[in-house]
This record gives structure tokens, sequence and C-alpha cells, in this order.
């Protein structure tokens, strides 16, 4: 009881500031902090480089963190509850070359010059003119001033000096770092704030926007003008917008994408299951972004339409500020803000159909043939000689926007994008705790990039969302201000990036998709059905076999059986001899050959090719940025995609399949995400553009191959950059485990694998010969001694619409083996559809009692097909609950086991029926609802 009564007062202490506390002390290193935010005369900070983008180095002395700074420059801090700070100081040891062919110089209005170092690729600040027409040496004079009283002076430091140490208790308030030149002029004012901390207890310190504002976003009437004119025609439409009657998953045909117009200056895009409102005046700003299905607000402030990083300085892609509450909108309040300040200014607009984003050559079965429709609304903004143009597309039939953006160069000089924030949302927090969890309930919101790499699952491949803390919303209940509910949508890394002088870099694309409930099924469909939509080639789903050899014999033996058995694609598997990288007339010749015998029986032939997880050399693998070598990356070592060893590989790929008419493409260890700090790879700069280039590379491998109509399994997640499937998820080495085990396995996988994911997007694997050890028991070779196990295998993939991985060399081995699969196969083709819809999970495999899914499908005749299966020996008698909702069926449901006789149910008020079910001792059964 004393315990309990002495941790209840530490908790008061803490939360009503009390001084019995136990207070753990944190630091925070400033170059993590958001420096755009300070101001500076020439350039902008840069962080652990200096302002020239060389390493920092003070009197010689090497440091890996910090902050590169130019005269004038002031960064301010609040403080909030920080109480100590530290860093070294000086100016960096400068070694430019300013003689060198690649040093430009632009004028500023005082004469005076601005140099660069510029390359076709890479555009860096390196100086200011001073008094010779060169860079001077620079002097500088370091000083901190808190809430307005000077407490450090440096005094004058220059170029070669020894690094001076700054040590002080600083509590709360708004600290300045200020760099002055010392009355010689900012030229060669190149200095580094070292190594800076603050110590804080609770809630960290900020970087606060300086008072320079510089000039002042103003919309020009004419504009106004322009945009309310064209505004007006648009047809009106009053806020807030009616909720839908009708739930979507089950008939989307009444959800079409509009724009319209609300009041004088707003923009509406939406198709009655959600709706996002734009402000056109005095400048562009998302003002609201609605969640019509539950008739919520998604946001919970005025939202910019994101930030680009230019040249090192940062501007907002419009805005509008300030607001004096961040933790809700009042729509009077958007009336009387401004523009915001330094930020891209809106020129105009454009409504128009969707357009497809790539090209799709259809050439096999595909379960949705058809590209999204709906409307987009494009925005041009400019600064200083730089549109961007902010793309959003609005799709009929699913609740889920599309963003991106191009930014175009249409100044006089080459423009370095350094970073961009795609989207930068206020969003409505998940949940309030006064405390700090370890892990938060996020926004009711699913977003997602086709910037994705390195895991089989969305989940684990996305790198490019961010839920971020809101330092302006300091009026939530959370005491630390830790809420995560700032939607920031950017690369991890760069692009850092050079746009040339009429050149446009186009961004990587955001859905984001609300949700209507935290149900696990229903949110899963939401995502599945985006996916069917969005990226409808991963509705292709082909029937293969894995074929571990490529001797001809055995090729065109195997293709005989698939052509019998009415399989439609052989897959040459790893381990079988094929090189694609063999640039010999022999071998394109062989698999030429090979390739026009499968097809004149039917079957698309293709291979595999390994990428990443492989060693070259020191010249090609990609560089550790910690240790400046090779090794210590994902796979170990892998190869740069961007060296010429990259270039290279992606050459040969696509000459292989110009060369042989190959039509699939497996490609094992594709690139995983690897940075390269390598400055001498032919096409990259070094690690800030390393992880831009290389995804560019990969992804434009495969969009190259969706256009050509070549079928794709990728182990990673690439679906939304055209390739058709990723791996379910499952463990190697189960597969040498005995055979009945690999049952249970297996749906376990299927049954985990596709509550956010559509069958045909992913494969499983069946080993009919040996695969990682396991001998003759964890085999199906010979194939007729095991043909209970073989039919198990595959009425359960087929059954759930999950293509396997049949890896062997062959598909049968006597006429009841043949037969055996032409009966399932046959099975599968008669019911593709269904068989290929949605999946509603029933029960997860447990070895216990039966287990079993059910497609559902109101758009088809076949409006479900549950299958049931018994991983006992004994037979199982059960009465089963069957929700039938998602199947669109309200009253009445006909029910057939496999052909026999339908029977009559009457579905009871949550759409359910009970179902007397049988089913046999170590098997299935499977049942069809109309």
């Amino acid at each position: 009881m004393k315990m309990k009564l002495f941790q209840t007062l530490l908790l008061l202490a803490v939360v009503f500031g009390g001084s019995f506390t136990i207070q753990a002390q944190t630091y925070t290193a400033l170059q993590d902090l958001n420096i755009s935010l300070s101001e500076q005369t020439y350039a902008a900070p840069v962080k652990n480089r200096s302002v020239t983008g060389e390493e920092l180095s003070i009197g010689g002395e090497s440091f890996s963190d910090g902050i590169g700074v130019h005269s004038n420059s002031v960064i301010k801090i609040k403080m909030n509850n920080g109480s100590h700070f530290s860093a070294k100081i000086g100016v960096n040891d400068s070694k430019i070359d300013y003689e060198s062919e690649n040093i430009k110089t632009i004028p500023l209005t005082d004469g005076k010059r601005i140099f660069y170092e510029v390359t076709p690729s890479k555009k860096q600040f390196v100086g200011v003119e001073g008094q010779d027409g060169m860079v001077d040496q620079g002097s500088v004079i370091f000083k901190l001033v808190h809430n307005g009283e000077e407490i450090y002076q440096s005094g004058i430091m220059r170029k070669g000096d020894a690094a001076k140490t700054i040590d002080l208790d600083v509590k709360g308030g708004v600290l300045e770092l200020i760099v002055e030149d010392a009355g010689d002029g900012p030229s060669g004012d190149h200095a580094v704030w070292a190594e800076p901390k603050i110590e804080f207890f609770e809630i960290a310190p900020v970087i606060k926007p300086g008072d320079f504002v510089g000039e002042k976003a103003e919309q020009k009437s004419e504009v106004r003008e322009y945009l309310l004119g064209k505004l007006s025609k648009l047809k009106a439409v009053e806020l807030p917008l009616a909720q839908p009657n009708y739930d979507w998953l089950i008939d989307h045909s009444s959800a079409k994408a509009e724009v319209f117009k609300n009041g004088e200056d707003n923009l509406v895009l939406s198709n009655g299951l959600i709706a996002r409102t734009f402000k056109l005046s005095p400048n562009l700003a998302t003002i609201d972004f609605t969640n019509l299905m539950t008739g919520e607000t998604l946001l919970r402030a005025v939202s910019s339409e994101g930030v680009l990083t230019i040249d090192g300085r940062s501007y907002d892609i419009g805005g509008l500020s300030p607001q004096s509450e961040y933790g809700y909108t009042l729509m009077k309040w958007t009336e009387e803000l401004m523009a915001t300040q330094n930020s891209f200014q809106i020129q105009d607009f454009e409504v128009k159909e969707i357009t497809d984003r790539l090209a799709w050559k259809r050439v096999r079965w595909a379960m949705n043939k058809e590209m999204p429709s709906g409307k987009e609304v494009v925005f041009t903004l400019e600064k200083e000689g730089v549109l961007v143009k902010v793309h959003f597309a609005l799709y009929d039939g699913i609740p889920t926007l599309s963003k991106w953006i191009e930014v175009i160069n249409d100044s006089d000089l080459i423009v370095q994008l350094n970073s961009f924030k795609l989207e930068q949302l206020a969003m409505v927090e998940g949940e309030n705790l006064v405390g700090t969890p370890e892990n938060w309930v996020k926004p009711n919101i699913h977003v997602q990039t086709d910037y994705a790499f390195g895991g089989m699952q969305q989940k684990t491949s996305q790198e490019t969302v961010f839920w971020e803390k809101d330092p302006r919303y300091t009026t939530q209940t959370n005491y630390p201000l830790n809420l995560p509910c700032l939607l920031e949508v950017k690369p991890p890394l760069g692009p850092e990036t050079a746009i040339a002088v009429g050149d446009t870099l186009s961004t990587f694309r955001v859905w984001e998709l609300p949700m209507d409930s935290r149900d696990e099924e229903r949110n899963g469909l939401f995502i599945r059905k985006m996916y069917r939509t969005i990226s409808p080639w991963t509705t292709e789903n082909p029937i293969f076999l894995h074929l571990t050899s490529t001797d001809p014999k055995v090729v065109k033996t195997a293709v005989d059986q698939c052509a019998e058995v009415g399989y439609e694609m052989i897959i040459l598997s790893f381990g079988s001899g094929m090189d694609m990288e063999d640039e010999s007339p022999e071998n394109y010749a062989k698999f030429r050959e090979l390739r026009e015998y499968a097809n004149s029986k039917g079957i698309e032939l293709g291979g595999y090719s390994l990428l990443s997880s492989r060693w070259i050399s020191e010249e090609v693998d990609v560089i550790n940025p910690e240790t400046g070598k090779r090794g210590g990356m994902i796979f170990g070592s892998s190869p740069c995609l961007s060296s010429e060893w990259g270039y290279d590989y992606f050459i040969k790929i696509k000459k292989f399949f110009d060369q042989t008419g190959m039509q699939v493409f497996e490609n094992d260890g594709s690139y995983p995400g690897n940075v390269c700090a390598s400055t001498s790879h032919a096409h990259h700069n070094g690690l800030g553009d390393s992880q831009w280039k290389q995804y560019a590379q990969i992804q434009g491998l495969y969009q190259w191959m969706r256009a050509e109509g070549i079928y794709m399994n990728v182990p990673d997640f690439y679906i939304n950059s055209g390739t058709n499937k990723t791996g379910i998820g499952y463990r190697e080495v189960n597969w040498s485990l005995p055979r009945e085990r690999h049952l249970m396995h297996g749906r376990l996988n299927i049954y985990d694998g596709l509550w956010d994911r559509i069958p045909s997007m992913c494969w499983t694997f069946v080993p009919l010969t040996q695969y990682h050890g396991g001998g003759a028991a964890a085999t199906l070779e010979p194939l007729k001694d095991h043909l209970k196990d073989y039919e198990n295998h595959m009425m359960q993939n087929y059954g759930s619409g999950v293509q396997a991985c049949y890896r062997g060399p062959r598909l049968y081995d006597a006429p009841e083996t043949k037969e055996l699969v032409k009966e399932v196969i046959g099975w599968y083709k008669e019911y593709r559809n269904i068989l290929n819809s949605d999946i509603i999970h029933l029960r997860r495999p447990s070895g216990k009692d039966w287990d079993g899914f059910m497609h559902a499908n109101p758009a088809l005749k076949e409006k479900g097909l549950a299958m049931f299966f018994n991983p006992t020996d004994k037979e199982m008698v059960r009465e089963i609950k069957l929700p039938l909702y998602y199947t669109g069926l309200t009253d009445e449901a006909k029910v057939r086991e496999k052909e026999g006789k339908s029977v009559n149910y009457t579905l009871d008020r949550e759409y359910n029926i009970h179902l007397k079910v049988i089913i046999p001792a170590n098997s299935y059964t499977w049942y069809v609802i109309e």
C-alpha cells in the first residue's frame, strides 16, 4: 500500500510540475532538428557537412556531426525543457579550387557574385565573392543570445584557428545561435557548430522560424481573378457533403469522382466516399480532408501541399498561416489566414480525367483488365523560376486519393532538389494520452507509396510514411507533446538530385485510403480493393510450374505435360542453369527455341535471375557509409545499381528478353533499399542520391516489362511499380519438414498472408523434389506414391487462389497422377473468378479442429465459395456459422456442397447462415453460395 502511494505521488508530481520527481535527462543533437527553419543570408544550413558541402573540419580537427552555416546566420531554438547547451565552434577548413572549370557564378543585386560548383548532375554552393574577386579566408564571431541577453561571444575566429568549446547551462526560453561576419564582409565565412546538443527533460527543444520573412507571399490580383473565374465554371456544392447511404464494398457504382466549387474560392474533390477541400486564395492549401463514410474530418489544421528543399532552402508548397489553434479548425478561421511566407504561389489549376500511370500490355487472363477511372486535378505553383505541378487523382469506386508532384526548372541555372515532403498533413490524432506509450494508435487511414523496397509485405517495405510530432500543437493532451499526428510522406534520403534548366523531376506517388472501422477483415478488404483498382495487373494469375532444369529434353517434356493438364506457364527456376547475363548467341538461340516450342503448345516460358545478395567487387558493390567499405549492408553486400555493373545488368536483362522473346521474369534479390556512399560510381554522386537513383533503375526495368507484357515474380513489394507477385511469406526450411506438416504450414501462410493482399499477388511453395533437405519424407516425388498429399496441396492452394511454385522436373509421373492434376486444374478454371475474389477469413489453422476461408464477390453468379479443411485423422461433422455479408446477399442464399443439389438458407439479421458440414479425415470439402 505504501509503495502504491509513493507511485501515485510520483506521478502527480510529474504531471503537475512538482519537484518530487525523478528526471531522466535526454540529449538532442541540433543537426537532427529542422534546421531549414533558421535564417541565413547566403545558401542554407547544412547537416553534418560544411555549408560548402565539404567534410566538417576546424583547425585540422575532423567532426562527423554538426551544422555548417554562413554568416550572417541565426538558429533560433525554443528550448522548452532544455537545460544545457554544448558545442565546438570554428571556421571550416575549406579546400575548394575556385579556378576549377566546374565553378560557376551568378551575380547578386549588390554586385557581388555567388560561387557554385556545377556538374550535369549536381549543384553545390561554395562561397560568396570577396575583395579580390575570389572567396576570402573568412572570419566570424559566434554568439549565444538567451531570451534577448547575450550569454556568450567567441571573439573573432578565422580559418585555421583551433575549435573553441561552449558548455553552458541554459534553461528554457529561446536560445539564438548567431554567427556574424567579423566586420570584413561575409566572404569565406563558412562557420561550423560541431557536435551541438541540448540536454532536456521530457519536452524536446525545437527550432522555430526566425524573424526574417524574405519576400512577402502575396497573391497578385490578376492571378486571383483568373483562378476564381475558372473556379466559378465548376458545379457548386454546399459543405458538409452528405454521407453515402450504401456500402461501397458491396456496390461502388455510385462512387464517381467529381470536382466542385464551394463558396468563392474553395475547390472540392470528392467521389462521395472521401473529399478533399482546397482554398485557392490567398494561396493554395488543403483546408479539409473528410472521410464521408464516417462523416468525420481527418485534419486538425490547415495544411500546405508539402515542402521542397531547393539549393538548401525549404519552401512550403502553398500554405496558409498562422493558425492560432492546431487542435481543431473553425472554417471561418480559414478566411483570415495569410499566405505562408517564402512559399510557392498558385498560378493555375486544371481538371481532367485520370490517365494510366504506366503502360500495361494485356496478354493473359486477369480478374480485372481495366485501368482505374476518375478525376485528376493539377495545381501549378511558382517561385523564382521553379514550377511545381501538384497532381491529385481521385478514383471512381474506392475511397482512395493519390498524389504526386512534378518539379520543373524554368529558371536560368541548374537547381538542386535536396529533399521533398510530398505530404505534410496536420491529422487528427489516433488517440490522446497524457503519457507516452511504446506504440501509439495511429489515425485510421492507410497510406502507402510506390517507393517501397526490402520486404514481401507493404508494411515492412514502406520507407516513406512518417507519423511525426507537431510542435505547433501545444494544446494536445500529451504532456511532452509526443503525439504522432503530423503525417509526412517523404523519401528517407535525398533525392539530392540536380534538375537541369528545362528539365522535370517527378516524385513517387502516395495513395491515401481512410477506413470506416477498426475491423481487421473490413480494413483488409479496403486495401485489397485498392490494389485491384490501382494496380490491376496484380489480378493476372497464371498457372505455372517451377522447373528445375534447362535441359532442352526436360523442358520440352514439361511443356508437353503442362499443355496436357491445362497449365499456362513455366518458370525456369533457380538452380536450373539459366543465365540471363550470358550474351552469347548460343545462349540466346537455346532459350529462343525453347520459348518458341512452349508457345506452340500454348505455354508461356521465362526464368530466374539473381540481382542483389551477391558480392561482385570492391569497385561495384555498395559502400557502407559507416565504414567507407563494402559489407555490413542488407544481405551483407550487394552491387550498386548505379555503378557501371548495375547499368550493364539492366541492359543485359532487357537484351535477353528482346533476343529470346521470354515472357516471365523472376527477379530474386531485387533492390532492397541499400544506400551507397561511393563517390566513384558512374551514375550517382554520393550517399545523398544513391537510394533515389538505384530505385529509379529497378523501377524503370519493371515498368518496361509491364509495358512488354512480361509476367514478374519478385520477392519484394514492387507491386505498385508494375510487378505481379511477391511471396506470401514462408520459412523456406519448413519445406524440409515431413509432408503432413507442409500442408498445415501452407494453410497458415495463406490465412495470415491474405489479410492485406489479394490471392493473385502472392505465391507459395510446394517442393515436388527435395528442397533444403528432409529427404523422402519431405518430398512429393515419386508423385504417384503421394497422390493424396499432392491433391491436398493443390486444393488448398488453388482453392485460395494462391499459385504455388510447384518446384520439380515434371507435373506427373503416371496416368493416375496426370488425371489428378487435370481434374484439379479443370475445377480451378471452372471457378476461377470466384477463387480469385477476396478472401473472408473463417478460422485459422490450429491442428485441433477445422479451419477454412471463403471467397466472396457480389458481382458474380457464384457469390461465394467456402473451403473447409480437416487436419485430423477422423471425419468431422460441424455446424459452421458462415458470414455472407460481403457476398451481397441479404435475405436468402442457395448453397450446395461441391456439385450437389442447392439448399436454400435464410440469412439472419447479421447476414449469417448456419451450415452443417462433413469434412473427411485429413482432407477437405467445398461449398458454393449463389
